[in-house]
């Protein structure tokens, strides 16, 4: 086993109660849902337990997720600027550093994860943030809507034989002061040292790990916020109503799953056989051991070959026949359940390789909705509109604002840049993506037909679909209608745009 797949391991199976006795907390991870994100990863890893000599998995579960995470992140873009009772100030830059380096970047990747583990933690880790899958970190504390409030979370390395394990409790604590109540922020760190992979160890001071600059108790006041955000999947969890834990999107397909499984190793094994076999007597295959004749190992040996076919030839042909078409009419049937419970239109992943056509905006808009209304939950859960109208909400919003708290905290940015106290709450964020039933031909064909109406401004059309810019663009229109005019006195053409 592997060391990331050894700390996993020993987190459900160790861990969990050792974290539990050392910070006197009771953690939530129900067997149901452990066994669930067990086997998440089993099946990401190729090894779902319906794995045996006879069925391969094809990672089909995995092709989902990519497939739901490009679509999610396609062409996001993340803005911070200055807020708007400030008009100078280093937090938006910094901010932007960090949201490029430490998720933008990545982004892909930290989706797929909350869309196949039905979820990723991110965290501010001390300079920027890190995400977490389950198994890496366990929930001490939730409120009433699911909303994750506290968590011990965890961090490992190996020095030589010595492997060293780093647990942080995150949570609000409240104190009573001058007859205030105060809310205090409060990680407790404590670190452990063992001599094998299979025992947590002993408790150790900080100052002996690679953690040693970390206070093994931090308080901070004036927090909204956990330094923590949960990005939880949209899907409904339907394998532990009680738990603040998100659910794969496949997590209500796994039978159907298991069954393309079978169907595309038995396409396998019966392709893998189905070379032609000359069936030959034992006579035969005694005469070229005699004569010292290698035989090819397309020819079988089956006895007496004469007897059993009743015609008197030592020689017989067998062409096995494949069952393709019925095959992948049985695979595609499976794909397109599967399709369909992730949340995608049917036959969105039927491999035929000929009923492939294009589609116009239209056509997606249409045809495609529930693939469409899917990506967008998903979305929803980065950027959305409050309830009130007052702004937006979403994780991409928190992992801001844990930013800003942490440079803050810090009193210093990555390179090194001072960020002042007054600069908290200096940003505006602004998220985009692309518009997944945008179809650039017909829009450039539209805005054509505008210009070609007067309608819109010709250097507007210009702007828009050849990405020249405003000043460029009213050059080109203006020499072209000078030029036209020319061509209009000399030779009665029509210029660019059909003046009269």
């Amino acid at each position: 086993m592997g060391l990331i797949a050894w700390f996993k391991e020993k987190i459900k199976m160790l861990f969990k109660t050792d974290a539990e006795k050392a910070f006197g907390v009771e953690t939530y991870l129900s067997p149901e849902m452990d066994a669930a994100i067990k086997l998440w990863g089993q099946m990401e890893s190729g090894k779902p337990p319906w794995v045996s000599k006879k069925v391969q998995s094809i990672c089909f579960s995995n092709t989902i997720a990519e497939e739901m995470a490009k679509l999610i992140t396609q062409n996001i873009d993340i803005k911070v600027q200055m807020g708007k009772s400030r008009t100078i100030g280093i937090m938006p830059d910094q901010m932007q550093k960090v949201m490029d380096k430490y998720f933008l970047q990545n982004s892909r990747d930290h989706i797929y994860s909350m869309v196949a583990f039905g979820g990723v933690m991110a965290k501010w880790y001390g300079k920027g943030i890190e995400f977490l899958r389950p198994g890496m970190f366990l929930v001490t504390e939730y409120d009433s809507s699911k909303e994750i409030q506290a968590a011990i979370f965890f961090s490992f390395h190996q020095s030589g034989r010595k492997f060293y394990t780093k647990a942080e409790w995150h949570r609000f604590e409240t104190e009573s002061r001058n007859g205030e109540t105060v809310r205090i922020y409060h990680i407790s760190t404590k670190a452990y040292q063992s001599d094998n992979q299979d025992d947590i160890g002993r408790e150790v001071s900080l100052s002996e790990t690679k953690w040693k600059d970390i206070e093994p108790e931090f308080r901070v006041e004036g927090l909204k916020k956990p330094l923590f955000c949960y990005i939880k999947s949209p899907c409904a969890n339907n394998i532990d109503h009680n738990s603040p834990m998100g659910v794969s999107c496949f997590s209500n397909c796994t039978v159907e799953l298991e069954a393309l499984d079978i169907a595309i190793s038995a396409l396998k094994t019966e392709t893998k056989n189905s070379t032609p076999v000359m069936i030959v007597d034992q006579s035969v295959i005694q005469y070229a051991n005699m004569n010292g004749i290698e035989l090819p190992e397309w020819v079988a040996n089956v006895g007496s070959l004469e007897t059993a076919n009743g015609s008197g030839s030592p020689v017989e042909q067998w062409q096995p026949t494949l069952q393709v078409t019925s095959r992948k009419e049985g695979i595609n049937f499976y794909l397109s359940v599967i399709g369909f419970k992730c949340g995608f239109d049917p036959g969105y992943f039927v491999f035929d390789g000929q009923s492939i056509q294009m589609a116009t905006a239209t056509q997606v808009e249409s045809t495609e909705r529930r693939t469409v209304n899917t990506i967008l939950s998903y979305r929803s859960v980065l950027d959305r509109p409050n309830s009130n109208g007052d702004g937006r909400v979403g994780a991409i919003h928190d992992i801001a604002y844990i930013i800003n708290a942490g440079l803050i905290i810090n009193g210093k940015a990555e390179d090194g840049t001072v960020i002042p106290f007054v600069e908290n709450g200096n940003y505006e964020l602004f998220c985009d993506f692309a518009d997944l039933t945008e179809n650039k031909e017909e829009e450039k064909l539209f805005d054509y037909q505008l210009a070609q109406n007067q309608y819109m401004a010709k250097w507007r059309f210009l702007v828009r679909h050849l990405g020249v810019t405003e000043e460029e663009a009213k050059k080109m229109v203006q020499e072209a209608m000078e030029e036209s005019m020319e061509r209009q006195k000399s030779e009665g053409q029509n210029g660019l745009f059909g003046e009269e």
